[in-house]
C-alpha cells in the first residue's frame, strides 16, 4: 500500500494540487509509524523498504522543488571549464546554446530567481553535481538517476554511522529507522534530489571516528596504568606500542576533520555544529582540529577559487538573510508586527536580515554555556563555570548518569573524552540547530532532515511531527504569485512549538537513566 503512495507522489502528483499532496503525505507518515512500530526490531526487513521506497522514484522527475535543474547546469559547466560561482545563467545562456545542448532546457526550467544569481552551493556539491553530469553525458534523464543512486548510498551510509552512534550512546539502533524510512527524506532526498543526506553522512562519519580516536586514546591510558607496574622490558615494549598508536589516533582525528570538512563543503550548516565538540574534545584538540578542518576546507574550495569570487558568493547568501522567505516563524510575527507599525515587507525583511547572523551568533552561545552548564552539580557564576569546563580533567570513569534536559549530573565522573560529552554535544546541535530555522526567513522542508537526525540522539521527538506538518508549506505552491497562508504557516508552528514545550516539561519533571556502566 505504501508503495503506490510513492508511486503516485513521483508519478501522478502536481505540486499545485495541495489535498493530494497533503492526503499522499499523511498516508506515509501514518503506515510507516506502524512499519516502525510492528517491525522495529527487523533490521532486513526495515532495510528492505527503506530501499524499495527509494529505488520506486528512480524513474520519477522530481516534482516538489526545480533546483536540479540549476544542480545539473552548475555541473555542466564545471565539466566545460566554467567555474559556475563567477557567472549567472543569464551572463552565460547567449553563449552556452550551442556549447552545452542541454543549456536553454535547463535555464527555462531553473526558473527566473535561479537564472539571475549567482551560485550558492559549497564545492563539495559542486563536484557531486559534475560527476552527474558527466556521467548522464548532456542527457537530464539520466543526470537524475545518476543524483538518485548517490543519494540513496549517502542514506545507507546515514543509517549505518547513525546506528554505529547510537550502540556507542547505548541508544536504540531501531531509532535510525526514523531516518531511513521517513518520507520528508525519502521524497525531498531521493525525490526531489537534495544533498542533505550527503552532509549528514559526512558528519555522523566524523563523529564516529572522533570517538574512535577518543577511545583509543583511553586505551593508551589504561594500558599505560597497568604496565607502569611491569618490568623495564615490557615497560619499552608498550612505549613502542604507544607510539604507534598514536600515530592510529592522530590519523583519526584528521580523518575525522577531513569528513567534516567535507560535510561543512556540502552545506554549510555544520559550521553552526563545531563550537559544541569543545567539551568532549577539550580546548587545545578543539582548537587544532578546528584549524585543519578550515585547512582542508581551503583545500575543496581551492579549484573554484576565481577573481570576484568571495563577491559573488558572500553576496548570494545574503539573499538568503535578507531577500528571500518562505514557511517562516519568528519572522512572520516580527513582519506583522512591522506592518502594523507602517512599514513595509521589504524594509523589515531588510533589517531583519541584518540582525539575524548576530541573533544567530547570541543564540549559539547561549546554547554553548548551557551545554557547559551540563557538566556542574552546582549553579556557579558563569566565568567559574566555563573556566572550570575549559581545563575539566576527571580521574575515574563514571558509571550511571542521569539526564535531564537542563542539568546532566555526573555522579561519578568520568574522562574529557567520554561518550556522554558527545551525547551531549548532539543535544546542544539539536537546540541549536532549531533556534536557527525559528530564526530563519526561509525554511524549506528539507532544511529540518539534519534536525530530524540529531532529535534520535535525544529524548525529543518535535522534528519527527515537524517533517510531517511542514508539507503543509506547500499550499504556497497552489497560490498563483506564490503567497503564502499565514493561517496554514500558524498551525504548522503551534504544533511543532507545543509538542517542543510539552517534551521539555515532560522530561524536565522526570530523571531519566540513559547511560550505565559506559
Amino acid at each position: 500500500m505504501t508503495c503506490l503512495f510513492y508511486v503516485s507522489f513521483g508519478y501522478d502528483l502536481l505540486r499545485e494540487d495541495t489535498p493530494k499532496l497533503i492526503g499522499l503525505a499523511v498516508a506515509c507518515f501514518f503506515f510507516t509509524h506502524k512499519i516502525i512500530q510492528w517491525e522495529g526490531e527487523n533490521f532486513k526487513l526495515l532495510f528492505a523498504t527503506g530501499l524499495v521506497f527509494r529505488i520506486l522514484l528512480f524513474g520519477a522527475v522530481p516534482i516538489l522543488s526545480q533546483d536540479f535543474y540549476r544542480y545539473i547546469w552548475d555541473g555542466q559547466l564545471l565539466i566545460s571549464g566554467i567555474n559556475p560561482y563567477l557567472f549567472t545563467p543569464n551572463e552565460l545562456i547567449d553563449t552556452l546554446k550551442d556549447q552545452i545542448p542541454s543549456a536553454p532546457f535547463l535555464y527555462e526550467k531553473m526558473g527566473d530567481m535561479s537564472q539571475k544569481h549567482y551560485s550558492n552551493y559549497p564545492p563539495t556539491s559542486q563536484f557531486i553535481y559534475a560527476l552527474a553530469a558527466y556521467i548522464g553525458q548532456g542527457s537530464v534523464t539520466a543526470s537524475i538517476v545518476v543524483f538518485k543512486v548517490i543519494i540513496t548510498v549517502a542514506d545507507v551510509a546515514v543509517l549505518f554511522f547513525s546506528r554505529r552512534l547510537m550502540q556507542h550512546l547505548k541508544i536504540p539502533k531501531k531509532n535510525a529507522f526514523w531516518y531511513f524510512l521517513n518520507p520528508l527524506v525519502i521524497l525531498e532526498l531521493s525525490g526531489n534530489l537534495h544533498l542533505e543526506g550527503v552532509m549528514i553522512a559526512f558528519f555522523l562519519a566524523g563523529i564516529c571516528w572522533f570517538i574512535k580516536a577518543a577511545n583509543l586514546l583511553k586505551e593508551v591510558a589504561d594500558i599505560n596504568d597497568f604496565d607502569s607496574q611491569m618490568n623495564q622490558i615490557a615497560i619499552e615494549r608498550t612505549t613502542a606500542l604507544n607510539k604507534i598508536t598514536s600515530k592510529k589516533n592522530t590519523s583519526n582525528y584528521l580523518l575525522a576533520a577531513l569528513l567534516v570538512a567535507l560535510s561543512i563543503m556540502t552545506k554549510l550548516i555544520p559550521i553552526l555544529f563545531y563550537p559544541f565538540l569543545l567539551i568532549p574534545l577539550g580546548f587545545k584538540k578543539w582548537l587544532k582540529l578546528g584549524l585543519c578542518i578550515l585547512l582542508f576546507c581551503g583545500l575543496l574550495l581551492w579549484p573554484l577559487l576565481g577573481e570576484g569570487f568571495f563577491e559573488y558568493y558572500l553576496q548570494t547568501i545574503g539573499l538568503w538573510f535578507s531577500n528571500f522567505e518562505f514557511n517562516a516563524s519568528i519572522y512572520n510575527i516580527v513582519k506583522n508586527i512591522s506592518k502594523t507599525l507602517g512599514n513595509s515587507g521589504y524594509k523589515t525583511i531588510l533589517s531583519y536580515g541584518k540582525w539575524l547572523p548576530f541573533l544567530i551568533i547570541g543564540w549559539a552561545i547561549i546554547v554553548l554555556i548551557w551545554q557547559i552548564s551540563l557538566f556542574k552539580k552546582e549553579k556557579k557564576n558563569w566565568l567559574s563555570l566555563i573556566k572550570n569546563t575549559l581545563t575539566l580533567i576527571y580521574k575515574k570513569p563514571f558509571k550511571v548518569v542521569f539526564i535531564k534536559p537542563t542539568k546532566l549530573f555526573l555522579l561519578k565522573p568520568g574522562t574529557k573524552n567520554s561518550l556522554i560529552a558527545y551525547y551531549s554535544s548532539l543535544y546542544a546541535m539539536l537546540f541549536m540547530l532549531s533556534g536557527y530555522l525559528f530564526l530563519a526567513t526561509t525554511v524549506h522542508p528539507w532544511y529540518l532532515i539534519f534536525g530530524l537526525v540529531l532529535s534520535l540522539f535525544t529524548p525529543y521527538r518535535y522534528f519527527i511531527y515537524w517533517t510531517a506538518a511542514v508539507f503543509i508549506s506547500y499550499a504556497t505552491y497552489a497560490h498563483p504569485d506564490f503567497k503564502e497562508n499565514l493561517w496554514l504557516i500558524a498551525i504548522e508552528y503551534l504544533g511543532v512549538f507545543t509538542l517542543m514545550i510539552y517534551e521539555i516539561v515532560r522530561i524536565k519533571t522526570s530523571k531519566i537513566i540513559y547511560v550505565k556502566n559506559v
